[in-house]
Formats: structure tokens, sequence, C-alpha cells
């Protein structure tokens, strides 16, 4: 996927696809771009690691074995679509805060339709813990992953069992110690195990690509 600036119109496409222009007012991306001028910004979760997630995500999904068409066009336009919004939302300096949910927006529409209350409430569960702490570090994405498995926990779908593993998991390797790459990786290994969803694992393991100690 290419990453530079396209026409004026193409630019404006994507505005449409990953920010949408109805929400601007009552989801406050204006707000999100104020806030980013006005506060320092994360000292390690920045829209441009959001963006790069995403557009590992984007990439692991055009390669993905999906098991059905749902799935596949989850992981294909779903995280293409989320990857031009965190793009997007990067080039404007809407912040990381506006990325991830510029991000979450976009891949809403392509959820597989039996995941899409569990997928949503996750996406949004960790955009705003996120959002809600401008000192990024390590905790706090564990926090945030903890608020996904909480929101979309309980949900008894395969996409709402791996995040609640996922979540569990993470959190107890974090607690003994085990930095976040590393943590990540062993949660991810014990997802696939314990609550196999094809479109989180993908998404999951992509993201372990992007972090860093």
């Amino acid at each position: 996927m290419g990453t530079e600036p396209g026409t004026a119109r193409a630019h404006g496409d994507e505005l449409r696809r990953g920010i949408d222009p109805d929400a601007l007012g009552r989801d406050a991306l204006g707000a999100d771009v104020a806030r980013a001028a006005e506060v320092p910004g994360p000292t390690q979760l920045e829209a441009g690691c959001v963006r790069a997630a995403y557009e590992a995500i984007a990439a692991a999904g055009e390669r993905a074995d999906a098991p059905d068409d749902a799935t596949s066009v989850s992981l294909r336009d779903g995280a293409g679509a989320a990857a031009v919004a965190a793009r997007v939302a990067d080039e404007i300096g809407a912040g990381a805060g506006g990325a991830l949910r510029a991000a979450a927006r976009a891949w809403y529409p392509y959820a597989v339709e039996s995941e899409s209350t569990s997928w949503e409430a996750g996406l949004k569960a960790f955009s705003e813990t996120c959002e809600s702490d401008h000192e990024a570090d390590q905790e706090l994405v564990v926090r945030a992953v903890e608020a996904a498995g909480r929101a979309a926990g309980h949900d008894d779908t395969a996409t709402g069992r791996a995040i609640g593993a996922f979540s569990a998991e993470l959190q107890r390797r974090t607690s003994l110690g085990e930095d976040l790459p590393t943590a990540w990786t062993g949660a991810v290994r014990h997802t696939a195990e314990e609550a196999p969803d094809p479109v989180f694992h993908t998404v999951a393991d992509a993201v372990r690509g992007v972090l860093r100690p």
C-alpha cells in the first residue's frame, strides 16, 4: 500500500473512507487536532506508530488465508480501510487518538457480521483508553488491551473469546516482568491455541512486528 499523498480528490476520498466527515462535529476529530497542538504528544504511542501498525495489519490481511468470504473481506478491505484512515490522520496531525479512532471507524463496516459487535467494542475501548493518557508506555498498552478484553471478552463469539484470552495472557505475562514485545508474542501463541480467531490472530501477530521495548 502506498503512503505518499495522492491528488486532492484522492485525498478527499480517503478522508471520506477513513474519517467520516459527518462525524467530525459529533466525534470531535477537530478537537483531537486541537488537543494535539496544546498537549505534548505521547512518548511512545504516536500517530506514526499507529499508522505503522495498521499498515502492517493491512499487509498481513492481504497475505492471510481466510476461511470464508466474510473473513477475507474483513481482513483485506477492513484492514486496508483502517490503514488508509490511520495514514490520513497522521498526515493531518490528528495525533495517536485521532489515528486510532479513525482507523477503528473505518474497519467497522467490514467486520464479520457475527463478530462485529465484539470487534467494534474492542477497538473502541482500546482507542479510548490510549487516547486518555498522554504518557504512553508499556503499561498503557496493556491497560488498553485489558479495556478491550472487558468490552468484548464477555461476548460468546470467536472474536470475543480471542480478545478475552489475549488480554488475560498479556496481563499475566507483563505482571511477571516480561517486556511488552515478549509478552505480546507469548499472548499471540497462547490465544492461537486457546481461542483461535483468524481476524484477531492476524491483527495481533502483525502488531507484534512493530512493537519495541
